[in-house]
């Protein structure tokens, strides 16, 4: 009973962070023309979020590795609402910054603390129950969009989306008072059994830090640029292409959802290849033929399908590979992930605005092709 509460705590949390996180990206041409700042800033600061990321990987996974855990689960959603409540009062660009930065410190946390405990709870894969969690970020990841785009068409008060994030994220505090013992008992016996640091720094792992850094950067990015693509691009209303991110992040649902046991079935490496591809040509396809709404609709939503289920595989294969020391495997493969989408929302940032969007997404593709190459690469070996 108290591992399905840490279940339904751990998808809460997510649905919240993908509820907030996605949220942005629609909401970048309104942030924009209301804080009169360019894509370049904009890049910047989503870069700044991805700092924060790195600062919250880094920190917990130590943390988690010394320190009470259930202490821990707490201070991390704290910060995370903290952070979406800056978004939601901002009235200059700076609240922005520091909101997102904030919520991104949050939110790392709660990506380290949630599967590290899965991975410590138990025994037997992990990929189903992973992409269980991670289908909560993205059922609000294509919830936020839809509100937002509702909100952008009808009303003036574009941030109220951030008041709805700013509830959801407490409801898992509720949680806390069911599984306060279990996460306690299941940490000390964790902290029983530890071996060196130094044996999970080896090429194994840089592999699937690559693998995963690669892959959270066109993501995330496609899932942030999108709405300005198709309204810079392709000439969609603001309103029109700000539901866009709920296409990519419906498929990634569906994928999560549907698709939890292929990963296992299949085999990690072999799954990893057959879903990279098809997100490399998915997502190629939305790009280049993205003419009118309901086929830029349909290849977005195949490429959010097709990007569902690697992130899981991938962390699965983290928490399962390594017996000790998974908050730091898990903090640095975050980490390392936030410095690459941090660099790449920069890029493309830039791109943007001296080049023109469409050469930012360009970029994207290209990060998709080079995570294809690196899984090829990928050993599957428990240390």
């Amino acid at each position: 009973m108290e591992e399905k509460m840490i279940n339904l705590y751990g998808f809460l949390n997510f649905f919240a962070f993908g509820f907030v996180l996605v949220l942005i990206g629609p909401l970048i041409p309104v942030i924009e023309k209301i804080f009169a700042v360019n894509h370049s800033l904009v890049g910047l600061s989503l870069s700044l979020g991805s700092v924060g990321f790195l600062v919250g990987s880094l920190l917990f996974g130590y943390l988690l590795e010394k320190f009470n855990a259930f202490n821990l689960v707490v201070f991390a959603g704290s910060i995370f609402s903290l952070g979406i409540f800056l978004l939601f009062i901002m009235n200059s660009f700076l609240f922005f910054i520091f909101g997102n930065f904030m919520m991104n410190f949050g939110g790392a946390a709660i990506e380290v603390c949630i599967p590290f405990l899965i991975g410590v709870l138990g025994t037997g894969k992990k990929a189903k129950r992973l992409n269980f969690l991670h289908s909560a970020f993205a059922i609000g990841a294509v919830i936020s969009p839809v509100i937002s785009s509702f909100i952008l068409k009808y009303t003036n008060y574009w941030k109220s989306t951030f008041g709805i994030a700013l509830i959801t994220s407490l409801i898992p505090f509720i949680f806390l008072f069911f599984i306060k013992n279990r996460v306690k008992d299941v940490h000390n016996e964790y902290l029983k059994e530890k071996v060196p640091f130094k044996n999970i720094l080896n090429f194994s792992l840089v592999i699937l830090v690559l693998a995963l850094s690669f892959y959270v950067s066109y993501e995330m990015n496609f899932s942030s640029w999108i709405s300005v693509f198709l309204h810079e691009v392709r000439n969609f209303q603001i309103s029109k292409s700000a539901i866009f991110p709920s296409f990519l992040w419906l498929g990634l649902f569906i994928g999560r959802l549907f698709l939890a046991k292929m990963p296992e079935k299949l085999g990690y490496k072999k799954w990893l290849i057959t879903v990279v591809s098809s997100s490399l040509l998915f997502s190629s396809l939305a790009v280049f033929l993205s003419t009118n709404f309901f086929l830029t609709a349909l290849l977005v939503l195949l490429t959010g399908l097709s990007y569902a289920t690697t992130y899981p595989t991938i962390q699965a294969i983290i928490v399962e590979k390594y017996r000790s020391n998974k908050g730091i495997a898990l903090s640095l493969a975050s980490s390392v992930t936030s410095l690459f989408s941090g660099a790449t929302s920069y890029v493309i940032g830039f791109l943007g605005q001296n080049f023109g969007i469409f050469f930012g997404f360009i970029f994207i593709l290209i990060f998709n092709i080079l995570e294809l190459f690196i899984i090829f690469t990928l050993k599957e070996r428990r240390v």
